[in-house]
């Protein structure tokens, strides 16, 4: 009986995904021929990128529809990292989000000026464009 469980997610940009690892310094493992995630009692799964979450791993699969999802064996990961399936998907769909604001307005010719986060979270960006 399978552990692993997938969180559907909009996540759909895999290079904003990977700055948002970076950002949150996840260590994960990234191959075009997939990956290997780590499951309950040896159990795994191949994924297109897996995240490092100790002694198991979330891993990161392409779904029909071109999002991608985070699956896991979501106890595992809680038990091992500290963190509740809830926290962690919060944690990088955050730092996701604002990846994409940050590579869509660099695509637009926009520079990222200053920078604030109000005590609810939210975060206020400056940007500017010159010429």
């Amino acid at each position: 009986m399978s552990h692993f469980t997938t969180v559907a997610t909009k996540i759909t940009n895999l290079t904003a995904l990977v700055k948002a690892l970076e950002k949150l310094k996840m260590k994960f493992t990234q191959a075009e021929e997939g990956v290997v995630v780590r499951g309950w009692r040896g159990q795994t799964s191949l994924a297109e990128l897996s995240i490092n979450m100790g002694k198991y791993d979330i891993g990161v699969v392409k779904n029909e529809d071109g999002t991608y999802g985070l699956v896991a064996d979501w106890w595992g990961v809680e038990t091992t990292a500290g963190k509740t399936e809830q926290e962690v998907v919060d944690e990088i769909s955050k730092e996701y989000a604002y990846q994409q604001v940050v590579i869509a307005c660099e695509e637009q010719g926009y520079q990222i000026g200053e920078q604030t986060v109000a005590e609810d979270g939210t975060i206020k960006l400056s940007v500017s464009k010159w010429g």
